[in-house]
């Protein structure tokens, strides 16, 4: 009876515990409880210790509210020039909305990655292979942006999408490479051309600096020559204009000093005449051939020579009358 009584002890004392064990729930940071009575949805559960009525209530689950990162299998997208890449995403979420989390959608998780493959498809299809190599940056931006809407709807945050590896085919890859070669084969010669073409256009703009300041020198000596003779010849007319004047003023002054020695020699007109008479003959004499005749010619007969030819021809004239 006794081993009877404390088996029964024992049982009661293993329910007492298992429904106290029912009864406290302890919820952990970071992370909240869904209740459910008979299958509906009452409440959530904050971090700490709380007492539920084991058969009225019962806890569906746990959800985590901490950030999550996920990697998402890379997929094949076909871009705008019809090249096929593989494309690897990286995402952080975290759950905003607890109920609309567990309870309006199935999966919420694999719908967030579906939405997320669906948006990046059709983002990479509006670029050519070109723009998706080198804008990563851009493809995440419109990535978050487009699905940020979407996942809210059933209790998800996307924080960061991040673009991974970009692959191509190997024969894209080998398509590639020569046509970076020759774009940068093509801008080795554009740029060996633009120097070529800088270099002809500064020895062009020297040479014609160069002829300038030649152009400039020749015109500034040319003025100084000009410069130069215009004052020599304005010195050499005053030169000559003193030499005339002082040769002027000898000439008057010789004349006065001849006349003024007339005058006092007292000669009469028969030495005067006489005097005349032997310069002319020296003229005569001599092989210039100078005649010397006054200005105004009536006064020619009171030339001393010309009245003793004048005397010779009336005597000849009669003397040649009277043998007549």
């Amino acid at each position: 009876m006794i081993i009877v009584n404390l088996f029964l002890v024992l049982i009661v004392l293993m329910i007492i515990v298992f429904v106290l064990s029912k009864m406290v729930i302890i919820v952990q940071q970071g992370e909240v409880k869904i209740v459910e009575s008979f299958g509906k949805y009452v409440k959530t559960l904050d971090p700490g210790l709380h007492f539920l009525i084991p058969v009225l209530y019962q806890v569906k689950g746990r959800v985590s509210l901490k950030q999550t990162p996920l990697e998402i299998e890379s997929q094949s997208v076909i871009t705008r020039d019809n090249v096929i890449v593989e494309v690897d995403e990286a995402i952080k979420y975290h759950v905003t909305d607890v109920r609309a989390f567990v309870y309006d959608n199935e999966d919420s998780v694999t719908s967030m990655i579906q939405d997320c493959q669906s948006n990046l498809r059709g983002i990479i299809g509006k670029m050519d292979l070109n723009e998706v190599l080198n804008g990563t940056e851009e493809i995440n931006a419109s990535l978050f942006e487009s699905v940020r809407d979407i996942t809210a709807g059933y209790g998800l945050s996307i924080d960061r999408i991040n673009i991974g590896e970009i692959s191509v085919s190997d024969e894209i890859v080998n398509s590639m490479n020569k046509l970076i070669t020759a774009s940068r084969d093509k801008e080795s010669t554009i740029t060996i051309s633009e120097g070529r073409k800088q270099s002809i256009i500064l020895d062009s703009e020297a040479n014609a600096s160069q002829m300038q300041i030649d152009a400039e020198a020749r015109a500034k000596q040319t003025k100084i020559d000009a410069e130069a003779r215009a004052e020599r010849t304005r010195i050499d007319a005053q030169a000559e204009a003193e030499r005339i004047r002082i040769t002027s003023e000898a000439e008057k002054q010789r004349i006065l000093t001849l006349n003024q020695a007339i005058k006092e020699s007292e000669l009469n007109d028969q030495a005067l005449a006489y005097l005349g008479i032997e310069a002319f003959k020296q003229v005569v004499r001599s092989n210039t051939n100078t005649v010397i005749l006054p200005s105004n010619m009536t006064e020619l007969g009171n030339i001393p020579v010309v009245k003793e030819l004048w005397k010779d021809h009336e005597v000849n004239k009669v003397e040649s009358n009277s043998v007549q």
